[in-house]
């Protein structure tokens, strides 16, 4: 009966050690680079506000749209819900990073804003973003923060020279 007793609560610590073993870093920084790839895969397929909000962890938030006034739906919704029609939105992560303990990760790089202008004529900007990845619950993992950059615009050019009079 005691062998039995100290075989139990030897499973049982094992058990528990496992569960807060050390994760995997190769496996999370993997799973999160995938999960901005699908992101943006999604903005492609279905719009960018449909990724936005299928991405998003039920307490999102945005440093753009005062996070102390909107968080989850309605953050997406004041960030994305405005989002030009017919423009695209691409990403694509340069670096990737993830906590010790396997729960948040972040993903940085560039994207592209591609849009038509009245007149017709093609419209391209881009910058840096950051995204947030939060391990919820479940297991999945849904972005709690992102954030854009636009490059700064380039330098006008300088002014033409007047010509000279040789007269």
């Amino acid at each position: 009966m005691k062998s039995r007793f100290l075989a139990l609560v030897c499973a049982g610590a094992l058990t528990i050690a496992s569960a807060h073993a050390t994760p995997d870093r190769e496996t999370l920084l993997r799973e999160v680079a995938a999960m901005e790839d699908q992101f943006c895969a999604m903005a492609q397929e279905k719009g960018v506000l449909a990724a936005f909000e299928h991405f998003a962890a039920p307490d999102v938030a945005f440093i753009d749209t005062d996070p102390r006034q909107f968080r989850g739906h309605a953050a997406v919704q004041q960030r994305m819900g405005k989002f030009p029609a017919g423009a695209t939105l691409k990403w694509s992560a340069h670096h990737t990073d993830v906590s010790a303990d396997g729960t948040l990760g972040y993903n940085y790089g560039r994207y592209e804003i591609r849009s038509t202008a009245p007149d017709g004529t093609e419209r391209i900007g881009g910058g840096w973003f950051l995204s947030i990845w939060k391990k919820q619950p479940d297991g999945t993992w849904r972005y709690v923060m992102d954030t854009g950059v636009p490059d700064r615009p380039s330098a006008p050019p300088p002014p033409a020279s007047a010509p000279k009079n040789n007269g």
